[in-house]
């Protein structure tokens, strides 16, 4: 967990974009890899063995909510506008994703399907190769390439939009 735990949350967190429950996931990612460590290949890379398991509990809670109405409830009854001034608790990812992404990438990739963000970040940010994704994700190679493909392209035509509308 001391080792791991950031890049997995990180991880979760571009997947989920909610740092709760990017949390929530990592916490039962681990409980996982705790009761299936004797699964464990030793030489293999842990980390995507645990990005597996990240996005395979990822999908489930998609298919679980697939139909159900959400929405975000505030942590508590303070006005939600900040007038300009940041929120006195901010989340370490979220000043990086702020510092590191534009608000058009940043919203861009929230309009991406799960499974194509899953890719763009492994590929893009993560920077595995396409067998080690193809492993962490459960497809072929030829998925991932098809993925990745539809995933850069989708990106580069919302980026567009967006600062074309601004």
């Amino acid at each position: 967990m001391e080792q791991y735990g950031k890049a997995t949350y990180n991880f979760a967190y571009r997947l989920t974009r909610n740092g709760a429950d990017a949390a929530d996931l990592t916490q039962e990612a681990f409980i996982r890899v705790y009761r299936a460590w004797r699964s464990f290949v030793p030489g293999t890379s842990f980390l995507s063995w645990i990005y597996r398991i990240v996005t395979n509990l990822y999908r489930d809670e998609l298919r679980r909510q697939k139909g159900r109405y959400q929405e975000e409830i505030p942590e508590d009854n303070a006005p939600q506008a900040f007038g300009g001034s940041r929120p006195l608790a901010v989340e370490p990812i979220d000043e990086y994703v702020e510092g590191q992404m534009s608000e058009p990438v940043a919203k861009a990739l929230d309009a991406l399907t799960p499974d194509q963000r899953a890719v763009l970040v492994l590929a893009d940010i993560e920077e595995y190769s396409y067998q080690e994704i193809a492993e962490i994700v459960g497809c072929s190679i030829g998925t991932v390439r098809s993925r990745l493909h539809r995933a850069r392209h989708q990106l580069r035509r919302l980026i567009t939009e967006h600062s074309t509308a601004s």
